[in-house]
Order: C-alpha cells, then structure tokens, then sequence
C-alpha cells in the first residue's frame, strides 16, 4: 500500500458509521483495511439513497476497504477474527460493550494473542460505566454532548446538522487515538486500547462551556446563527440576488475590517462597536447586526464577496453540492476525486484528508460488493484451503 500509513493492517469490525468512518480514515492514508460484515452485509449498504440498486453513500464509506463476511456470534467465525488480529496492527470496533466479550474477542483475550495489536472500542458511553449497556446513535450523543442545546434559534427547538456530527467526530477522534496509541507502540513494543464514548468527543470541542459554569454560573444558551455570548461578530445573511452567506469576526483588526467594508473608516471608529466590551452590550450588538444584514441585503452576493475581498474581511457563501462540485477552490485543491466503480461507473467523492505533501493519501476503489475480497484475505493471508472455505460456506460462517 501507499501512503503514509502503507505498512499498517487495521481490521474493521465497527458497523454503520462511527467505528467504520475512523477505519475509513485510515484506509484513506495507505492502511490495509480489512471490512468485516456478518454474511447479511452491515447495514450501511442499505441506508440511504441507492442508484440501480446500489446504495451510494456505502461507495465513499466502505472505499479502500477489501470487504469479507464472516459471522462472529459463531464459533468458527471467531477464531477466524482472532487469527486476523494476530497479523493487524489495529482492530476497530463499536458495539455495545460486552459484546465482543461475549464471543470471546474482547480486549484481554486478542491482546494475549497479539500484544502489539491496538484496539479501538467506540461505544455510547464507554466500556465501564453503569451506562454501558445503553445503546447510543450519533444524533443522541450529540444531545449528551452540549452540542444540541447550542444550536438553534434561541425561541425555537434545538437544531441537529445534516448529517451525523456526533459520529463523525467520534471517528475522528478515534482514528486520532490510534495514531497515538501506534506511536506509543513504537516506544514500549505494546499496543494498547482506546475506549472512546459517542458523546465525549463532541463535549471535548465545546471546551468553554464547563468552565465558564463552573467559575460563574452562567448556563449558555442558543443564540441562532451568531456566536453565543457575543464574543463574535458575525451572521449569516441573505443578499440581494437570493444567496445565504457566512461572515465572523473575532480579533479586533478582522472586526475593524467587517465594519469597514460595511460601513467605511467611521463605522469603524463608531463609539457602539469600536470596542469588544461596547459591541457586547445587547443593544448595541443587534444594531450592528442590523447594519450589516441591511448592507448585504442590498447588494448581490457577487458584490457583497468583492467588498469583503478588498477590505480584508472575512465571508463566505453556503454552498450546496452542486455548488462545490464546480467551485474553484475545491477544484484547485482537487478536494473531489473521481473513482471508477464497476457498479455506478465513475463516482465523485472526498479526497483523503488531511493530505501529505510527502505520503499524501488516495481514494484506491469505492465501497466493494459483499464479501468481495473473501478469497483474496481468507486464502491470501490466512493460508486457507478451497475446501475449506466452501465448508464455512455452507455453514453460513462465511
């Protein structure tokens, strides 16, 4: 394999999102990642849209992945997993804890068998709490995180986003711990296990709110589309010609810039918003808010980009993805790769992120077929004969 993390094997037996998204990740730099579904297939292949029968979100969720069945709630199953984690250097998953105990592949017992083996458990509230047995999605654990009680308009229900942050965020995380772990490797000779809850890692971004309780009091609340405690100045606001744009300020002399573009050099000098202690006055913060929703409104947002650009300040358009599969900036990033899938043709998707200027990662093949790899990783790497594969076939093992 290619890429910066080419000489790593990492086992993915995660289902749906969270767990599979980190192992993702890694497959994205260079990882050998072997995805492990139970004979059905994972579920992911069937959520979402689908063209001709083929679900297409599982195309960019499953890429670089060689994809095998196998089913661990059997026996022969099971020893075939620890087999496999004998020769990884990572194994990825996020069931309920206790599951993998149950079927005799929990922490201690694979990392008898491969103490160099790291082992990422994601989880809805870890592995050893009272909780534990709870299941937990992405969307919930974003409620438990703080995170869902910020977004929205301060008169109006929390807001989710328009897609699982709470896992995604999950996975990074995840994917983060494992390069330490993989690191910590390189000193002890010892892999380790990562046990990272759903809803912490999005509590740990939103690193603000705890302290500022703990030392005053303060509950924050939703304040819409603005930063909460006024601390920014910033909206998003609708042009003349229709389109939604974003604008934040926070560092006085970006602040300076916004005013300036918006109102000139004595706007910028206005007693109201000169100061960050003037413009957090709530008075004083809606009037400025008002100015500059006014300003845009008049003005396309051809002409509202082009003043921001000469005065230094910062905004930028909501793009949708037709938008972005034809803006500039991606395409100079080469942000959307195309790869071609024998099922769907050619397909548009993410580029790996983040990218190595020496080691940069790459989209090798889109989300395989069910089971597409068997022979390759069962008698390939694990030696095993013909005849037996066709027995743990017709077991319903494989």
């Amino acid at each position: 394999m290619s890429g910066p993390l080419g000489d790593l094997l990492a086992i993915d037996v995660g289902h749906v999102l969270a767990g599979p998204f980190a192992a993702t990740l890694l497959g994205d730099l260079g990882a050998d990642v072997i995805k492990v579904e139970p004979p059905e297939g994972d579920n992911l292949r069937r959520l979402g849209p689908r063209k001709d029968g083929h679900g297409i979100w599982w195309k960019v969720a499953a890429r670089n992945k060689r994809c095998i069945t196998l089913d661990l709630r059997r026996p022969e199953g099971q020893e075939i997993l620890a087999r496999l984690a004998e020769r990884a250097d990572v194994l990825v998953e996020n069931f309920r804890p206790g599951t993998l105990e149950r079927w005799n592949l929990g922490w201690e017992r694979l990392h008898a068998r491969n103490p160099r083996l790291v082992m990422l458990r994601i989880s809805g509230y870890g592995q050893n709490t009272s909780f534990g047995a709870r299941p937990m999605f992405g969307r919930p654990s974003e409620a438990m995180s703080g995170l869902l009680h910020l977004t929205g308009f301060a008169d109006g229900p929390p807001l989710h986003a328009g897609f699982s942050l709470g896992d995604a965020t999950t996975a990074l995380m995840g994917a983060f711990g494992v390069l330490a772990a993989l690191h910590r490797r390189e000193q002890t000779g010892e892999g380790d296990c990562i046990d990272l809850a759903l809803f912490e890692t999005l509590f740990r971004l939103i690193e603000w709110q705890i302290p500022l309780y703990d030392q005053t009091g303060h509950v924050t609340q939703r304040a819409g589309n603005q930063f909460p405690l006024g601390l920014m100045v910033g909206n998003v606001y609708r042009s003349k010609d229709g389109r939604w744009l974003s604008t934040s300020a926070g560092a006085e002399n970006i602040v300076h810039r916004l005013l300036e573009a918006v109102g000139g050099p004595e706007l910028a000098r206005d007693p109201r918003f000169h100061t960050p202690e003037a413009r957090s006055r709530p008075e004083n913060h809606r009037a400025l808010d008002e100015l500059v929703r006014d300003w845009i409104a008049q003005r396309s947002a051809a002409e509202v980009l082009e003043a921001f650009e000469a005065a230094g300040a910062v905004i930028a358009p909501a793009l949708d993805a037709a938008d972005i599969a034809s803006h500039p900036a991606y395409a100079e990033r080469r942000a959307i790769v195309a790869v071609d899938d024998p099922q769907l043709g050619r397909i548009r998707m993410p580029a790996a992120v983040p990218r190595l200027l020496g080691a940069p990662g790459e989209v090798r093949w889109a989300g395989p077929e069910l089971g597409a790899h068997n022979d390759e990783v069962y008698r390939g790497l694990l030696g095993m004969a013909k005849a037996e594969l066709a027995e743990l076939g017709r077991l319903g093992v494989i």
